[in-house]
C-alpha cells in the first residue's frame, strides 16, 4: 500500500509543506491570546489552502476544554508548532475525515439540483447556530468555507453578523483564489493571509508523498509546470497531457512542421463533453504559461530564466522560437484570445478543435517582429 492510500485509510494529515508565515502568525497570536477570529486565506489554486485550513483546525481542536492558555491540554506537546503536526492523533484523525464535531465544513453541495456549484446562502446560515453551541470535545469550534470564491453576495452578508459578534473560542477560515471580488465588509472584518506558492523543493516533496514511487524526473517537470502549486500538478497529471504538451512544443519549436501534423496534435486538446474538460482546462494553463514565458524572453532573456517553466528544456525552446517569431505585444493578443475563446467554449458547449487548431497556426506563423 502506498503512503497515500495509509494517510487516507487512517484520515491522517501528510506533512504539510510551505506556508511557513501563516501558521507563525496564528502560533503567535494564540500564544498571546489575541487569535483573531476571521482569516481569509487567499492565494493561487491548488497550493495548499484546504490542507492548510485543516491542518489550522486539527492544531486548534486539539486544545482539551480543561486547558487554561496552554497550546494543548498535554505537556508532552505543549511547545510543539503547529507546522510540525504535534497533534493530538484523534482530534486531527477525525477533523481530516470530515467528522469532527467542532468543525463545520461548507463546500458546494453535490447534489443534481445544484448546478451553480455554488455554496448557498442557507448552508451560511448555519454558521451562527453551529458557533452558539457548546463545543463538544475541544475548547473551540472552527468553522471552514471551501471557498469564498462560489459564495454569492447573500451568502456573504449571511455571515457578517457572525464576524460582526464572534464567540469566544470560535474561529472562522475563508478560503479565497479571488480575494478581490470578497466584499469589502468581510475583508474589514477579517485578516487576510496571502500565501505564497511553494518551493520548487517542497512541491516534489508533496508530490513525492503522493507518488513515492514516481520517477523524480516526472515531478521535476510537474513541478515546474505547476509553479509552486502541487493542486495544480495533480490536475495536470490526471488529465494525461505532458506528452501531449512536450510534443506540441516541439511542432511549435520546428519550422518545418507539416499543417497536417499541426492540425492533428492540435486537435488532440480538443476533447468534447466533460471527459475532454481536464485536457482543455489544461490546455488552456499551459499554453497561457508558455506565451507569458514566450514574452518574457522578447523583453529580457534574464527575467525569463527565473520563471520555472524555463527550466524544462522543451518548454525554454519552444518559448524561444516563439520570441523570435512574434513581438511580445502579438504574443500577448494570442493569450487574450485563447483565454477569451476557452471561456466561451466552456459556457456554451462549442466545439474546441476549431480554436486549438487556429492558435496553433497563428503561433507556427512567423509574423513581423516590430
Amino acid at each position: 500500500m502506498s503512503a497515500t492510500a495509509q494517510n487516507q485509510q487512517n484520515s491522517l494529515p501528510t506533512p504539510l509543506f510551505g506556508h511557513r508565515d501563516i501558521l507563525d502568525r496564528l502560533y503567535a497570536g494564540f500564544q498571546q491570546n489575541k487569535l483573531h477570529h476571521g482569516w481569509i486565506l487567499s492565494g493561487d489554486e491548488g497550493i495548499g489552502k484546504s490542507r492548510l485550513a485543516r491542518q489550522i483546525a486539527a492544531w486548534i481542536l486539539s486544545v482539551k476544554p480543561d486547558s487554561d492558555n496552554a497550546l494543548f491540554g498535554r505537556a508532552d506537546i505543549l511547545e510543539a508548532h503547529p507546522s510540525e503536526l504535534a497533534l493530538d492523533g484523534e482530534e486531527a484523525r477525525l477533523v481530516f475525515a470530515n467528522a469532527h464535531p467542532d468543525l463545520l465544513l461548507l463546500q458546494p453541495e453535490e447534489e443534481e439540483k445544484n448546478k451553480s456549484g455554488l455554496i448557498k446562502a442557507e448552508q451560511i446560515r448555519k454558521l451562527p447556530a453551529f458557533f452558539a453551541h457548546h463545543s463538544a470535545r475541544s475548547k473551540w469550534r472552527v468553522a471552514i468555507i471551501d471557498n469564498l470564491d462560489v459564495v454569492n453576495r447573500a451568502g456573504m452578508n449571511a455571515m457578517l453578523k457572525t464576524l460582526e459578534e464572534p464567540p469566544n473560542n470560535c474561529l472562522l477560515l475563508l478560503i479565497s483564489s479571488r480575494p478581490g471580488q470578497v466584499l469589502p465588509t468581510i475583508k474589514s472584518r477579517c485578516i487576510t493571509a496571502n500565501l505564497a506558492p511553494l518551493s520548487t523543493p517542497d512541491t516534489i516533496s508533496v508530490l513525492r508523498d503522493i507518488w513515492p514511487d514516481a520517477d523524480m524526473s516526472m515531478l521535476e517537470v510537474l513541478a515546474g509546470l505547476s509553479k509552486g502549486a502541487p493542486g495544480r500538478a495533480l490536475q495536470l497529471a490526471e488529465a494525461g497531457v505532458l506528452d501531449l504538451f512536450e510534443a506540441s512544443c516541439r511542432i511549435l519549436s520546428d519550422s518545418r512542421a507539416k499543417p497536417a501534423d499541426i492540425i492533428k496534435i492540435a486537435e488532440k486538446w480538443a476533447g468534447g463533453g466533460a471527459r475532454g474538460r481536464p485536457a482543455r482546462r489544461a490546455a488552456s494553463y499551459l499554453f497561457a504559461e508558455l506565451l507569458s514565458l514566450a514574452s518574457l524572453y522578447s523583453i529580457s532573456a534574464s527575467t525569463a530564466l527565473q520563471n520555472s517553466f524555463a527550466s524544462i528544456p522543451f518548454i525554454q525552446e519552444a518559448a524561444r522560437t516563439l520570441a523570435s517569431h512574434h513581438s511580445a505585444e502579438r504574443l500577448a493578443v494570442l493569450h487574450s484570445d485563447l483565454a477569451k475563446s476557452y471561456q466561451l467554449n466552456e459556457q456554451l458547449y462549442l466545439d474546441f478543435a476549431p480554436v486549438m487548431t487556429k492558435f496553433f497556426f497563428d503561433l507556427h506563423s512567423q509574423s513581423a517582429k516590430r
